[in-house]
C-alpha cells in the first residue's frame, strides 16, 4: 500500500495511463483514467498537484487527440478540494476563513454574473467563463491550507524544468520540419498567416501560451543551478538554453515584454548584477541556437522542394523556397525589432489590440458602472457561444480581446474594476512581504509572477490562462503558508 502512494509509482502509472488514452483515443477510457487520477490524489496529494501540472501542460495537446480527457484536471483539483475539507472537518470553521483578496473576488464574480443575467447571456456561457476564472483560484484556496514534504518545492521544481525541456524540444522540430512533425495531423493542416506561420505553436497550441510557460519554467529552473554541481548542473545550462531558444522561436513580443519589465525590477529591487551572469550566458547561447534552428528550418524546406526528375524545375523551385524562407525569417525578426513601429501602430489600430480597446470604450460608455456582464466580450465563453452584444457594437464572433483590462472594464464596469484591484492589490502586499520577510528565491519568484500578470494583463486575457495562473496560485500559495509562519 505504501508503494502505491508514492509520487514515483503514481507518476509512472499515470504516464503509461495516459499514452495509452491518446493511442487507443476512447472518450470512456477517457473518463475512466480521470477517475483513477481522482483516486490518486485523493491517496498522495503532492503526486496530485504533479498531475494537475502535467495535464495543464499538455492539455490542449491531449485533448486534441482525446477529447474525453478534457476534465481530468477538474477532477484533479475536485479531489485536491475534497481532500482539504477532510483534512478540516473537525475543524470546519477554517475552511471559511478568506483573506480580503478573496473576498473581493468572490464579489467580482458576483457582478460579472449579475450583469451577465441583466445582459440576457445563457447560463452556459456564464458558467464557462466563471470556471476560467475560479479553477486555478481551487488550488491557492487547497494549497494555502496543505502541508507537504520539505523535497516538494525541489521536486515541483525539477518537474516543471522537465516539462520546458519537452516542450521546447517538440517546438525545436516543430519549426525546422515546418510544423509537419510531433503534431497532431489536425494541426499540420493549419492555414496561418505569413506572421504567424513562423511562430512555434508548441503543444499547447499557441505561441504566446507556449511562450508563458517557457519564461515559467525559465525562470523557476534557474534555481535549480544553486542546487546541483558537476555533470546535472552543466545538463541544467543546456537545458536552459534550449528552453531559452524556443522562447525566441515563440516570436512572443508580450512575454519577452514581461521579461524585461522583470529584469528591470530585478536589478531595482535587488541590485545583484552577479546574478544575471548566468542568464546572460543562456541568452547568449539561445540567440546563437536561435539562428542555427532558423537556418536549419531552411535547410528542411529546401530539401523537401528537391525534385530529382525535373533539375530545372528543381532549381527554380528551391530558389523560390529559398527567398520565401528569408522572408519569414524577416518576417520573424520584425516582430521584435518593429513591434511600435508606425506600420504595426496603424494595423493594431484597424484590427489588432487597439482596436479592441477602441471598442472596449464604446462599449464601455454604454455600460459604465457593472458593465455587460460574463461572456460578452472576448473572453473564454464568447469563443464558444458568441455574445449577446456583438452585433449592436459590428465585433465579429471569433473576436478575443486579448487584454484583461479591457476585458473587466466592459464585462464588470467601474465596480468590477475596482473589485479587481482590490485582488490583486493583495497579491502586491503579499509580494512586498515577500520581498522583506522571506528567503531571496522566494521574493524572486513572486516578483516575477505579479509583474507578469500586471504585464501580462496588457496583451494577454492573462486571467484565463491556465498554465499561468496555475504556477502563479501555487506560488502564492506556497509563500502565504510560509509568511503566516514567519515572525
Amino acid at each position: 500500500m505504501n508503494l502505491i502512494k508514492t509520487n514515483k509509482f503514481i507518476l509512472l502509472i499515470s504516464f503509461v495511463l495516459i499514452i495509452l488514452s491518446l493511442l487507443i483515443g476512447s472518450t470512456k477510457l477517457a473518463l475512466l483514467i480521470s477517475g483513477i487520477f481522482f483516486i490518486f490524489t485523493l491517496l498522495n496529494r503532492e503526486a496530485g498537484i504533479f498531475l494537475l501540472i502535467s495535464i495543464v501542460s499538455f492539455r490542449p495537446f491531449l485533448i486534441e487527440l482525446n477529447p474525453g480527457l478534457k476534465i481530468t484536471g477538474d477532477f484533479i483539483i475536485l479531489a485536491l478540494l475534497l481532500s482539504v475539507i477532510f483534512l478540516h472537518r473537525k475543524h470546519l470553521a477554517t475552511l471559511f476563513k478568506f483573506e480580503p483578496l478573496e473576498l473581493a473576488f468572490f464579489a467580482f464574480l458576483a457582478v460579472g454574473t449579475i450583469s451577465a443575467l441583466l445582459t440576457g447571456v445563457g447560463l452556459a456561457s456564464i458558467i464557462i467563463q466563471i470556471r476560467a476564472y475560479v479553477l486555478f483560484y481551487i488550488v491557492y484556496y487547497v494549497v494555502k491550507r496543505l502541508e507537504f514534504s520539505p523535497h516538494f518545492i525541489k521536486r515541483g521544481l525539477l518537474f516543471t524544468f522537465l516539462i520546458g525541456i519537452v516542450l521546447s524540444l517538440q517546438g525545436i522540430v516543430e519549426k525546422i520540419s515546418d510544423k509537419t512533425l510531433l503534431m497532431p495531423e489536425a494541426w499540420t493542416q493549419w492555414t496561418l498567416s505569413e506572421t504567424n506561420a513562423i511562430r512555434v505553436y508548441g503543444l499547447l497550441k499557441g505561441p504566446n501560451e507556449l511562450a508563458l510557460y517557457l519564461i515559467i519554467s525559465f525562470i523557476l529552473s534557474l534555481y535549480l543551478l544553486h542546487q546541483y554541481a558537476g555533470f546535472k548542473k552543466v545538463m541544467i545550462y543546456v537545458g536552459l538554453s534550449i528552453i531559452g531558444t524556443t522562447f525566441l522561436l515563440t516570436y512572443s513580443r508580450g512575454a519577452f515584454l514581461a521579461v524585461l519589465v522583470f529584469l528591470i525590477l530585478y536589478v531595482i529591487c535587488f541590485r545583484n548584477i552577479k546574478r544575471l551572469v548566468p542568464i546572460v550566458l543562456i541568452g547568449l547561447t539561445s540567440v546563437v541556437f536561435f539562428f542555427g534552428i532558423n537556418q536549419a528550418a531552411t535547410m528542411y524546406e529546401q530539401s523537401q522542394s528537391v525534385n530529382e526528375d525535373h533539375h530545372e524545375a528543381k532549381s527554380q523551385s528551391e530558389h523560390q523556397q529559398k527567398k520565401k524562407k528569408k522572408k519569414e525569417n524577416d518576417q520573424g525578426y520584425k516582430r521584435y525589432t518593429q513591434a511600435f513601429s508606425k506600420e504595426t501602430v496603424k494595423e493594431s489600430s484597424s484590427f489588432g489590440r487597439v482596436y479592441f480597446v477602441k471598442k472596449a470604450v464604446e462599449v464601455f460608455k454604454d455600460h459604465p458602472v457593472i458593465g455587460t456582464g460574463f461572456g460578452t466580450f472576448g473572453g473564454a465563453a464568447t469563443l464558444a457561444h458568441s455574445s449577446p452584444i456583438y452585433k449592436d457594437y459590428n465585433i465579429g464572433f471569433d473576436f478575443y480581446s486579448d487584454n484583461q483590462y479591457i476585458l473587466t472594464l466592459t464585462e464588470t464596469g467601474i465596480i468590477g474594476v475596482i473589485l479587481l484591484f482590490v485582488f490583486v492589490f493583495g497579491f502586491f502586499i503579499k509580494t512586498i512581504k515577500s520581498y522583506k520577510q522571506l528567503e531571496t528565491p522566494y521574493a524572486i519568484a513572486t516578483l516575477f509572477f505579479f509583474s507578469t500578470l500586471l504585464v501580462g494583463g496588457t496583451v494577454y486575457n492573462i486571467l484565463e490562462n491556465d498554465t499561468f495562473m496555475l504556477y502563479y496560485f501555487l506560488l502564492f500559495a506556497i509563500t502565504t503558508r510560509k509568511l503566516t509562519r514567519t515572525p
